[in-house]
């Protein structure tokens, strides 16, 4: 299977279109979803929870759930996403659940709304495993960069064999993606490829967790926290 065409981000917005329209919660069917992504975020949180409330910026946040979620836990919340349809939508869920939280449509390749070295943590939720070949170093030095020294990258991706036959019918295993169209949707990499991929970016690998999947036809999830070293600036 042969790639012609470069990834679209920008079709995310049509799926969040329809969503919309049919009055989903978000990209997750289930709240228990969102749920799970905290359960897996906070063993790297307590030991930057000290004085003013932590900067938090969560990438391709879609319809908002988790970023209302961190921000109801005291967090100062961002959240960015290329979709603008995402971004409407999250900001009218923080309004109607009445916390505060800040979105805005961007570019994750550059993360251009947020400035160098003002966050505490940033959060891939599920955003990673969407970006294709070269952008994922493009998408990883924008986070190291909008990172404090001394900040948490947490990744939660997709990974492992693709054993789900539908799945197999679009994913390619010379490039580890899944083509619709002719343009690579997802990227699906062994874990200790991501985990380079990270750690080549710049940042600390401190714990890695593979979490198994469900069942047969689904796909492993890797957890990753990574540290922006303390004596990196920019």
């Amino acid at each position: 299977m042969t790639t012609q065409l470069p990834p679209d981000y920008a079709l995310h917005d049509i799926t969040y279109r329809r969503l919309r329209e049919r009055d989903a919660l978000g990209w997750d069917a289930e709240a228990d979803g969102y749920s799970e992504m905290l359960s897996l975020v906070a063993p790297a949180l307590p030991s930057l929870m000290q004085g003013t409330p932590q900067q938090v910026l969560e990438i391709g946040c879609g319809a908002g759930n988790f970023s209302v979620l961190m921000a109801q836990r005291g967090y100062a919340v961002s959240g960015v996403d290329i979709a603008p349809t995402a971004i409407e939508w999250a900001t009218e869920r923080a309004s109607s659940i009445g916390v505060t939280a800040r979105f805005c449509v961007d570019n994750v390749l550059t993360l251009d709304t947020c400035a160098d070295a003002s966050m505490d943590i940033v959060i891939d939720g599920h955003c990673l495993h969407c970006i294709i070949g070269g952008d994922r170093a493009c998408c990883l030095a924008a986070v190291l960069r909008v990172l404090k020294p001394g900040g948490m990258f947490v990744v939660l991706t997709m990974c492992g064999d693709v054993t789900n036959p539908r799945m197999l019918e679009t994913f390619d295993p010379a490039t580890c993606t899944t083509i619709h169209a002719g343009r690579p949707t997802r990227y699906i990499g062994d874990a200790d490829s991501i985990v380079a991929e990270v750690a080549a970016a710049g940042f600390e690998v401190s714990k890695v967790q593979i979490i198994p999947r469900k069942d047969g036809d689904d796909l492993d999830d890797l957890v990753v926290y990574a540290v922006k070293p303390e004596d990196l600036i920019g």
